[in-house]
């Protein structure tokens, strides 16, 4: 089988689970830059949200 694999497609039989890693890190760096970019616009959202708050109470004290 190592043979076949190492003469039909030109690569180890090792390869295989490299390009396995590969694909599963290239898969865990997307989800984790989507969850990232959700978190940042989450927090951005309640700081703004905060922020009005104050600015509202500043606002009524004067």
């Amino acid at each position: 089988m190592h043979e076949y694999f190492h003469t039909r497609f030109g690569f180890c039989l090792w390869d295989v689970g490299a390009l396995a890693v590969l694909v599963l890190m290239v898969a865990i760096l997307i989800v984790h830059t989507v969850r990232q970019s959700k978190r940042e616009r989450d927090f951005e959202d309640e700081l703004s949200a905060q922020m009005a708050e104050q600015n509202v109470g500043r606002k009524t004290e004067n």
